[in-house]
């Protein structure tokens, strides 16, 4: 994303230096130098010459006289006439092998005067480097998207033409390329003639072309469903004849927990991370190989590799200057030596040149075939990446160690910069695994599905995929924000969220308009309500209910199948229909439940309300202190726990707004000292109260420097009368300001011995513990809920528009390895344009976002994983007509059930051409699960699948390990 800038090679090239200087310094043996020194290090490398190998030993003579022209160094039988300037001298000598240290004498004749030292030489190491040649897929950074997208597949049109034109090179030295990912290689094989891929196809066996698994580079922004979906055009690629065993993720720092489960059963054995250590922590002082473990304990090698272009930049592999790269791969593994690399062989990813986006090239066959004419040892190879990892496998199998832990990305801070479309895509992610499960739920019911309804969740998901991509602007979106090529991909960026937003929308209409048909009519118009989850819950049903069924002036009852009288509560009116909440209760799992819409011949009366400010409220479970001069709640008592739940005397109160100034944007990174001001809302003050049959809501105004014009600032808290839940809902008017800012939202909760967890791609992470050392924990990428707890209770958040929190405090500019969370104050950190490159550098317009606060006795993650899904998957709802004729509600029905209760369902999609589905699920309570499934229309088969649906080993019965994810395929 970044390799464009020169602030990318700056801190690679001072490490190099550094190195350098240091290894010229390092004498073999512990005698004090004098003035005038003389000090020798040892080369990893040997040469060949007509007399045989010979090891490479650096000289260094530190001469303080005037310049000597005629100087003699010697160590053993080597010598070397040399001249002298003032100051520090470097010299090469060459001497036969030595297969035991050996010690030797060095000297140094000057002016008649001789100066020795004893020095050991060690044999040398016999270093294999491989140099991996890809091309990083970061559309948009270096030139427009509408140019660069149509450009990856015409590289691997010239990765075949340059593996025609080095054939003739020795096997070493022949060009070869890895497709970094799936989505150029999949573009490809739908627009080549049929000779083309079979060009591809034997190169592809031969291993001088490798392909990978991953669609794109993906940050922590998708879901476990997007990420599953994304594994889709694998299917094509296999089918092609193409195998897949190696998964690279460049540039970005963190990785989906949940790939780690997808890849195992999909035959994908490696995992690639050649990681940008840009505005983040590095994981591991080392590149490192490891046992990657997910939740559920199955395993992949993966691998922490250096910078995605390190063959580039320090190595300077591409750049045609031999003495310059001999220099700097003998540095470069002199420095694993003195890190205690563990292994012989390393790897060093590279471009065709210096950028991103790159063309292939063939000057690193070039260079390779150089270098191993002149070495013995180290040998380089042109290889692809998964070579590496068999080599590891099988010289190395006893020196591999396991991790477990999830990988959080350092990058998606920079998403805060689009908070608007984030909040989009997130509805998008939510609406479409409700809409996957409801076209299946049709299809089980007999259903005959649209032939493009297939295209249509594929849109979908590809629009997702896109925008949750890691590239996310130009590399002058910062420093040129309004240029010509910042607005280009800004644009183009937010049409992906856009996209998403709007197919979503149809998507849901096909699916509500098949499910409506197996719901029949009643004498009075009815609201439909679809449970797609697979529990039973109650919650908040939303619907747009036009005002020839429900006229604005009239009031109304909706009433269930027992006769009973729905909670209700408006929301927007607009000209022609009403936005309404419905508090519903135990809808059935994969079922409905209809409910009859009554016209009473009574006017409609406005809601309770005042406008005096209110300190203290009540209900059933809790007791709540506001403070008026803040718009916070100060005190938050629930009754049933017996608990205070907020800090006393915290700094910020509960939904306290904070706006934070940056002092300068380039200290916002690793060791830079970033010095922050932090501001609350001035004028605030206590606007509304309005009693509610489903909540109360207690208004504040303000204003922030965040904001533009007077009362620029909403916050709404809403008291639940009808379930134990409280919400708050905040709208900006947010002035657009491109000098480095930050928005945060205070949570001070105090859980006595709390223990943080957040819900992350594929489980659930207790944050600073189940993660990979080094990986993100400034901040977090939150999918569903943040819970605090501890073994008595919990506090339970979710918020469906906004994915970053900051646990324990505000970290922002901390990095940190290994930091735990300070506390178990949580901040929520909604927008941030802190980044200096490729992320927006300002946002304007009015947003709004909420929070949901739940706190029980139940403190199992089961728990907080229900309230999250279930605040965040939307039931889906359908307004009928009345056919004016009598004719009963329908009763609540169940069209499908799974078991056991621990398993979560996180999508169910329609199988294209099969009377089948395929279902996604995970283990949520860390219990064993057997599964079982049943359904009153069909009689189901029911097979383990991967993820593209292909089934694996047929077993008796299926069993779910404690957290593991499966995809079952059912078929009637």
């Amino acid at each position: 994303m970044k390799s464009q800038a020169s602030h990318l090679a700056r801190p690679l090239l001072t490490a190099a230096f550094t190195l350098l200087a240091t290894l010229f310094a390092m004498p073999l043996s512990a005698q004090p130098k004098p003035a005038d020194s003389l000090d020798a290090r040892q080369l990893p490398a040997v040469t060949k010459s007509p007399s045989g190998p010979k090891q490479r030993i650096q000289v260094v003579v530190k001469h303080s006289g005037n310049p000597a022209p005629d100087a003699t160094i010697a160590l053993g039988t080597a010598t070397q006439k040399v001249a002298l300037k003032t100051g520090r001298n470097y010299f090469t000598l060459e001497i036969p092998v030595v297969n035991a240290p050996t010690p030797l004498e060095l000297t140094l004749t000057v002016g008649g005067k001789t100066l020795s030292k004893s020095v050991t030489v060690k044999p040398v190491r016999l270093w294999k480097l491989n140099f991996v040649q890809h091309t990083h897929t970061d559309i948009g950074y270096t030139r427009s998207q509408t140019e660069i997208l149509a450009e990856h597949p015409r590289f691997i049109d010239y990765a075949l033409d340059y593996c025609d034109a080095t054939d003739h090179l020795p096997d070493d030295a022949k060009f070869r390329w890895t497709c970094e990912v799936t989505w150029p290689v999949n573009e490809y094989l739908k627009s080549r003639p049929a000779e083309q891929i079979a060009r591809l196809k034997k190169r592809v066996d031969e291993g001088r072309i490798e392909i990978t698994a991953m669609y794109l580079n993906f940050d922590e922004l998708p879901d476990e469903q997007t990420l599953a979906a994304s594994l889709a055009p694998l299917k094509q690629i296999r089918a092609a004849g193409f195998k897949t065993e190696v998964a690279m993720q460049d540039d970005v720092n963190g990785i989906g927990w949940c790939f780690n489960e997808f890849f195992n059963d999909l035959g994908v054995k490696y995992v690639n991370m050649g990681i940008n250590q840009t505005r983040s922590v590095l994981p591991f002082a080392l590149p490192t190989i490891f046992w990657w473990e997910s939740p559920s304990g199955k395993k992949i090698l993966t691998y922490r590799a250096e910078h995605y272009m390190h063959g580039n930049r320090p190595l300077s592999i591409e750049k045609e200057n031999f003495p310059r790269f001999e220099a700097r791969v003998l540095e470069y593994l002199a420095s694993l030596e003195a890190k205690n690399y563990p292994f012989d062989i390393a790897v060093s990813q590279h471009s065709g040149y210096f950028t991103d986006n790159s063309p292939p090239s063939t000057k690193s066959s070039e260079m390779i075939r150089r270098w191993n004419e002149k070495y013995e040892w180290p040998k380089l190879r042109s290889a692809v990446v998964s070579e590496f990892y068999k080599e590891i496998e099988k010289n190395y199998a006893d020196k591999i160690q396991t991790i477990r832990g999830a990988w959080p990305d350092w990058w998606t801070d920079g998403f805060g910069s689009g908070a608007r479309e984030a909040a989009a895509t997130r509805a998008a992610h939510s609406d479409v695994i409700a809409q996957q499960a409801a076209l299946s739920l049709s299809k089980i019911l007999g259903a005959k599905l649209p032939s493009d309804v297939h295209n249509q969740i594929f849109q979908t998901n590809d629009a997702l995929l896109f925008y949750d991509e890691h590239t996310f602007g130009s590399s002058d979106s910062v420093g040129k924000p309004y240029g010509h090529s910042a607005w280009d991909q800004r644009s183009l960026k937010q049409s992906y969220a856009w996209e998403a937003y709007r197919r979503s929308g149809i998507l849901g209409e096909t699916a509500s308009g098949l499910l409506q048909s197996f719901v029949s009519k009643s004498e009075h118009p009815s609201l439909v309500v679809f449970n797609t989850l697979n529990w039973s819950y109650s919650g908040i049903a939303k619907a747009y209910i036009d005002h020839q069924i429900l006229p604005p002036d009239k009031q109304f009852e909706i009433i269930d199948s027992a006769g009973r009288v729905l909670p209700v509560q408006a929301g927007e009116v607009r000209t022609d229909g009403t936005y309404w909440a419905i508090y519903v209760k135990d809808i059935p799992a994969f079922g409905y439940a209809q409910y009859s819409i009554r016209i009473l011949d009574l006017p409609r009366c406005p809601l309770p309300s005042s406008q005096e400010g209110i300190k203290h409220v009540e209900n059933k479970w809790y007791s709540i202190d506001f403070d008026l001069s803040k718009g916070t709640i100060h005190k938050l008592f629930d009754k049933e726990l017996n608990k205070e739940l907020l800090t006393p005397d915290a700094q910020w109160g509960l939904g306290e707004f904070i706006y934070e100034r940056l002092g300068a944007r380039r200290t916002m990174h690793e060791g830079g000292k970033s010095t922050f001001t932090r501001t609350t809302p001035s004028q605030i003050h206590f606007t509304r109260y309005i009693k509610g049959p489903i909540w109360d809501t207690y208004r504040f105004q303000g204003d922030t420097a965040a904001g533009r014009e007077s009362n620029n600032l909403t916050v709404e808290f809403r008291v639940y009368s009808v379930t134990k839940k409280i919400e708050i809902l905040h709208t900006l008017r947010k002035r657009a300001e491109t000098e480095p800012e930050a928005v945060y939202v205070s949570f001070p909760f105090a859980v006595e011995n709390g223990k943080i967890h957040a819900d992350v791609p594929g489980g659930t992470m207790e944050a600073g513990v189940e993660q990979i050392p080094g990986s993100s924990n400034d901040w977090n990428t939150v999918q569903n809920f943040v819970t605090i707890r501890n073994a008595q209770s919990q506090v339970v958040l979710c918020s469906p528009e906004i994915p970053l929190w900051q646990f324990g405090g505000i970290n922002s500019g901390r990095f940190k390895t290994g930091a735990l969370p300070q506390s178990t104050n949580i901040y929520s950190w909604p927008m941030n344009n802190y980044w200096y490159t490729n992320f927006n550098a300002d946002q304007i317009g009015e947003f709004q976002w909420t929070y949901q606060i739940n706190s029980t006795a139940d403190s199992s993650l089961e728990y907080a994983t229900r309230f999250g899904w279930a605040n965040r998957i939307p039931f889906l709802t359908r307004v009928l007509p009345g056919t004016g004729k009598p004719a009963p509600l329908a009763k609540p029905e169940s069209f499908l059930s799974i078991k056991p209760d621990n398993l979560l369902l996180v999508n169910m999609t329609p199988v294209e051409g099969e009377r089948a589905v395929l279902l996604q699920l995970r283990e949520i309570a860390g219990k064993k699960a057997v599964w079982g499934v049943s359904s009153p229309k069909v009689v189901f088969k029911s097979t383990v699948a991967n993820v593209l649906g292909e089934p694996l080993a047929e077993t008796a019965e299926i069993v779910f390990a404690p957290l593991e994810s499966k995809f079952i395929k059912l078929t009637w």
